[in-house]
């Protein structure tokens, strides 16, 4: 028996140095971008003000871990976090986690913020929802009592132009300016915030100015309002607010313009927790691009081969896939969908990809990866995307500040879709393995949605598509 398992071993021993080429790769990808952060050991803090310094002496080590900050981006993060120690003492919880946030985002990449969740689980609301359109920023959704403000252009807030008051916002969150306006909105809802902010003279409620369809003006007083429990509460996505019913877990009565009016949702924006894909006019097919890591009980990879499997290579005129939900997830379940999806369609027709502000992360990618395989077919259509072409993404463990519970996103690896990054330090070992030089990922045609359009349950971007048939 002994000397079985010896030869066991022994053999074990020799496949795996005969194997070792094939899983290093990987064995250094987990050594090199998931960081393994220890959690920070400090003793009880004896007041408020001893957690917040603890806290802020952690948050000081962020830049031994992420490796998005270049050398002057380190020096202004550590300048930050000591100005903040400094005026400890009169900060109210809101303006520091806003100036946590302001020092993170130092870092001008996507990947690196503060988590945005205790935007809408910690600090209060003014019971309305906002999103933003080609014609201005607009109330989506309201509590019972601001109803009537349903379908309202923001104006000014707090006598400032609504515009003015968005440019400020987006020093707390990094990344493109389109990233950082689609999250600053967040802050837009609350008081507290705002107040933190220097926008608003009090925490407990602000004035805004609202235009309604007729061009009258009106002056509304939100008071701020409490959200309840809601620790439990999922991810809430820039993207939801565009869609009735999708939060469910708030505990206050929601109104969505789209439900107080007779006109349907866009199709894209219908069941978007679900695979949607149809036929469409001139051998044409649609398939709304699938975000996370898996469709209900079933893995992307599989469901993205179920959606091609009826379409014989070179059957289609034309293939439109839809990033405009797609936020995020694992790329490496959407590569094969990639590569494969344009050999459906006819050398002559057409692969249009959509994307739009909340494109961001793995969706990137695979707008890459589906326009490099595509060649001449491809044509991106829609609004930029949520981040640039090249940026710093993946990550290990949590990195969160003991006290005040803040996580802080930070990136490890290195991407580079327009030209590549192999050979260029900490370049993402998945991408030196997959990556494609796919060019510029602007939208050669940019279709951005007016809020009437969205509200009568238009699609601008594929009703251009069909125009084009």
């Amino acid at each position: 028996m002994w000397k079985f398992l010896r030869y066991l071993f022994f053999g074990w021993i020799v496949v795996s140095i005969v194997t070792a080429p094939l899983y290093w790769p990987y064995l250094r990808m987990v050594w090199v971008y998931n960081t393994i952060i220890a959690a920070p050991k400090y003793d009880t803090p004896s007041n408020e003000r001893e957690a917040k310094l603890q806290d802020l002496d952690y948050l000081s080590t962020l830049t031994e871990y992420d490796r998005s900050f270049n050398d002057e981006e380190k020096v202004a993060f550590a300048a930050a976090v000591e100005a903040i120690a400094d005026d400890i003492d009169e900060m109210s919880e809101a303006a520091l986690y806003l100036r946590i946030a302001e020092a993170v985002a130092l870092a001008d990449n996507g990947h690196t913020n503060v988590s945005y969740r205790p935007q809408y689980t910690k600090f209060n609301t003014i019971g309305a929802r906002f999103y933003a359109f080609e014609d201005g920023l607009f109330i989506v959704s309201s509590a019972p009592e601001k109803v009537h403000t349903l379908g309202r252009r923001v104006v000014s807030i707090e006598d400032q132009p609504i515009d003015e008051v968005r440019a400020s916002l987006r020093r707390y969150r990094g990344g493109n300016t389109v990233w950082r306006d689609l999250y600053t909105i967040l802050i837009l809802e609350s008081p507290e915030l705002l107040e933190a902010a220097g926008i608003a003279n009090s925490s407990v409620s602000i004035t805004l100015e609202l235009e309604d369809a007729t061009g009258d003006i009106e002056r509304v007083v939100f008071e701020g309002m409490s959200r309840g429990v809601l620790e439990e509460a999922p991810s809430r996505r820039a993207w939801q607010s565009l869609v009735p019913g999708s939060f469910k877990y708030e505990q206050i009565a929601w109104s969505h313009i789209l439900e107080a009016e007779a006109a349907p949702p866009a199709r894209y924006l219908t069941t978007p927790d679900e695979i949607l894909s149809y036929e469409l006019h001139g051998s044409g097919l649609y398939i709304r691009a699938l975000p996370g890591f898996a469709v209900g009980d079933q893995a992307i990879k599989g469901a993205y081969k179920e959606l091609l499997a009826d379409h014989a290579e070179g059957s289609l005129d034309y293939l439109v896939v839809d990033f405009r939900l797609h936020d995020g997830g694992d790329y490496t379940k959407s590569m094969e969908f990639a590569r494969t999806a344009p050999k459906a369609v006819k050398p002559d027709g057409a692969v249009y990809i959509i994307t739009g502000p909340n494109t961001f992360s793995a969706a990137i990618v695979t707008v890459a990866m589906l326009k490099y395989y595509a060649g001449d077919r491809a044509m991106i259509i829609g609004e930029q995307m949520g981040d640039r072409e090249q940026f710093w993404a993946e990550r290990g463990t949590s990195f969160q500040l003991p006290n005040s519970g803040y996580y802080i996103n930070y990136a490890t690896g290195f991407h580079n879709w327009e030209t590549g990054c192999k050979g260029q330090s900490f370049c993402y070992t998945l991408n030196e393995m997959h990556e494609v030089p796919a060019g510029s990922l602007t939208p050669v045609i940019v279709l951005s949605q007016p809020f009437q359009s969205y509200h009568s349950g238009e699609d601008i971007v594929m009703d251009w598509i069909a125009k084009q048939q």
